[in-house]
C-alpha cells in the first residue's frame, strides 16, 4: 500500500491563513535593544493583521536559546505538525526561529511537507521560489556564522581573561564576588573563613574528612564529604586558576588566596591514597613512594634472579630509569641524615618546636572562640522561642520542632568545643621526642622493618619524593613541615661552621711563617 502524500499548496494561493506565533529572545541584552517579546508579538500581530493572517496559537514568549532545538522549541514542532489548521509560523525575524543552521534548515523543510511555511515578519522573502527559499536558508546558515564567530570572540575573552588571573565563573563556596569600579573582585566570606580551618585540620591534625565534615557543621558551615574532597583538591583556595580553556596551564589568579601553597600541598599529600601500598615487599620499601622525575612514574621493585639482585625501575612505559636497591637506599639513608640537627642548635630547635606547637594552640583558641559565639547565640534563640511559647504566640507543634532543631545545633557545637578544648599540655614530651627521632633518622629508617620504614617515609615526605636521573639523587619538594625547618637549621649551620673554618685555614699561612726570634746574644765583658 502507498504512502498518501500531503499536498502542498502554494503560500500566495492559501485561502485560510493560520498562524502560530513563536516569540523567543535569549538574552536579556536582545531583550533591551528593540527585541523585546512584546515588540516581537506588537510587530507579527501588525503583519499578520495586514496580511490577513490568523493567529490561532501562540508559543514561546520566554527567554530560550536559539542556537539549539531546546525542548520548547521541539514541543511548538511537534503541536504544530499535529494541528490540521496551522499552516504558517509566524516570527518576528528567521533568527528567532532558529540560529541552529542545516537543523533549521530541515525542520523548515520538514514543515514544508506538512504544508506549514516559516514566515518572518520584518524579512521578506518568496516561499513559492526556489530563489526565495535559497535565501531564507543563507539566513539560517549565516545566524549560525554569526554565532560561532561570536562564540569564537566570547571564548578568545574568556582565555585572555584567565590568563590575566581573573575568575569569571561562579565562585566556589567560601567567595564573594563584589563589583569596584568596572573590575569584579573575588574575596573570602565568612563561610571561606570556616572553610580554612578544613585545610588547616587537615595539614596540622591529620583529620578525616568525616571528622572534618563534623567540625565543620559545628561551626555552622553545612558540606557533605565529597564536596569537601572536591574542595580540599581545588587549587582556586591556594591563589591558582585551573580551566578547561587553559588546557593544563595553571595560571597565578587576581583573587584572594583562602590557604597558602604550603598548605594546600601538604594536604593534599596526606589526603592522596595513591601512595599507600598495602603489598609487604621487605626488599623494596621505597616502592611507589619515589617519583621519577622525568615522566611523573612511580618507582617499582624487581629482582634479577640470575644475579641475585634486587633493582627499581620507573613504571612508566618507555622510561629507562632503574636502579640498584643498594644504591637507592643508600642515598635515602644519606637524604634523612641530612635532617639531624647538631647538637649545638637543640636549643634553637626547641624553641622552635614551642612555637610550633603555640600556633597549633592558637589556632584551636581561635575556633573555640568561634564556638563561644555560636553557641551565645544558639542560648539566645533558645529563650526567645521559650519565652514567646510561654506567651502563647506560637503553637506547641512549632515550639518542640525549633526546640528540637536548637537541640541538636547545640550538641553539635558542645562536641566542636570538646575538640577545640583539647590542647598539647604535655609540649615538654611531644618536644624531647621529636628532636631525639631527629637526631637519628637515617639510623631508625635502616633498622627499622618494612612497616616502620613505611611510616617514616610517609612521615617526612607524604607526597613521596622525587629522584633526578641526571643528577643521579633525590629532590625534596614536599617535605614535612616540621622537619623541614630541621633541614634548614642544619644546612645553615654547617655553612656558617665551613665558612669560619675556611676563614681559619685562610688564616693559618700567615702565623705558620712567623717565629719567635732568638734572643740577642750578649757580649762578656
Amino acid at each position: 500500500m502507498k504512502k498518501k502524500k500531503v499536498k502542498v499548496t502554494e503560500f500566495s494561493k492559501l485561502e485560510n491563513k493560520v498562524a502560530a506565533l513563536w516569540t523567543r529572545v535569549s538574552t536579556e541584552k536582545q531583550e533591551r535593544n528593540n527585541c523585546s517579546l512584546e515588540n516581537q508579538q506588537r510587530i507579527c500581530r501588525e503583519y499578520a493583521e495586514r496580511h490577513g493572517i490568523t493567529i490561532k496559537k501562540e508559543f514561546g514568549g520566554t527567554h530560550e536559546s536559539a542556537k539549539t532545538e531546546g525542548k520548547m522549541y521541539r514541543e511548538m514542532i511537534a503541536e504544530v505538525a499535529r494541528d490540521k489548521e496551522i499552516n504558517i509560523i509566524l516570527v518576528y525575524s528567521f533568527d528567532r526561529f532558529s540560529r541552529a543552521g542545516s537543523e533549521a534548515i530541515m525542520t523548515k523543510a520538514y514543515l514544508k511537507t506538512k504544508g506549514i511555511y516559516v514566515i518572518s515578519a520584518t524579512q521578506a522573502t518568496d516561499p513559492d521560489s526556489a530563489a526565495g527559499t535559497f535565501m531564507e536558508n543563507i539566513l539560517f546558515l549565516f545566524n549560525q556564522f554569526e554565532n560561532d564567530l561570536r562564540r569564537d570572540k566570547c571564548v578568545t575573552g574568556m582565555r585572555e581573561c584567565l590568563k590575566k588571573g581573573y575568575w569569571f565563573g561562579q565562585v566556589p563556596l567560601g567567595y564573594d564576588r563584589k563589583k569596584v569600579g568596572r573590575e569584579h573582585i573575588i574575596t573570602v566570606n565568612e563561610d571561606g573563613k570556616k572553610l580554612r580551618n578544613a585545610f588547616l585540620w587537615k595539614a596540622n591534625e591529620g583529620l578525616g574528612d568525616i571528622a572534618i565534615v563534623d567540625r565543620l557543621k559545628a561551626l555552622g558551615l553545612d558540606v557533605d564529604r565529597k564536596h569537601l574532597n572536591k574542595i580540599l583538591q581545588n587549587i582556586f583556595y591556594c591563589g591558582y586558576i585551573k580551566h578547561s580553556l587553559l588546557g593544563d596551564e595553571i595560571i597565578k589568579g587576581k583573587h584572594e588566596p583562602l590557604i597558602d601553597e604550603d598548605i594546600f600541598n601538604k594536604v593534599n599529600g596526606l589526603s592522596n591514597a595513591g601512595y599507600e601500598h598495602r603489598e609487604v615487599t621487605d626488599e623494596f620499601p621505597l616502592k611507589r613512594h619515589v617519583i621519577c622525575s622525568d615522566c611523573g612514574g612511580y618507582l617499582t621493585g624487581y629482582t634479577v634472579k640470575a644475579r641475585g639482585r634486587n633493582y627499581y625501575k620507573c613504571n612508566k612505559k618507555g622510561c629507562k630509569s632503574n636502579h640498584s636497591t643498594d644504591k637507592m637506599h643508600q642515598k635515602y639513608t644519606e637524604l634523612l641524615n641530612g635532617y639531624k640537627i647538631p647538637q649545638e642548635l637543640i636549643p634553637v630547635l626547641i624553641d622552635v618546636l614551642r612555637k610550633v606547637f603555640k600556633d597549633n594552640n592558637d589556632m584551636k583558641d581561635e575556633t573555640r572562640r568561634m564556638l563561644l559565639k555560636r553557641q551565645t547565640e544558639c542560648k539566645q534563640k533558645l529563650e526567645r522561642v521559650q519565652v514567646r511559647y510561654g506567651l502563647g504566640e506560637i503553637s506547641d507543634e512549632v515550639y518542640q520542632t525549633t526546640l528540637k532543631h536548637l537541640t541538636a545545633e547545640m550538641a553539635e557545637i558542645s562536641r566542636g568545643l570538646e575538640e577545640a578544648n583539647k590542647n598539647l599540655s604535655n609540649m615538654s614530651k611531644y618536644i624531647d621526642e621529636a628532636v631525639a627521632m631527629s637526631c637519628k633518622l637515617g639510623t631508625l629508617w635502616n633498622s627499622g622493618n618494612f612497616e616502620n620504614r613505611q611510616s617514616l617515609q610517609k612521615l617526612m615526605f607524604p607526597a613521596g619524593v622525587l629522584f633526578d636521573k641526571e643528577n643521579d639523587d633525590y629532590r625534596t619538594e614536599n617535605e614535612n613541615e616540621v622537619f623541614k625547618i630541621f633541614r634548614r637549621l642544619s644546612a645553615s649551620y654547617e655553612e656558617e661552621k665551613t665558612k669560619a673554618t675556611t676563614e681559619i685555614i685562610r688564616l693559618s699561612p700567615c702565623v705558620g711563617k712567623r717565629r719567635l726570634e732568638r734572643p740577642t746574644p750578649t757580649s762578656r765583658t
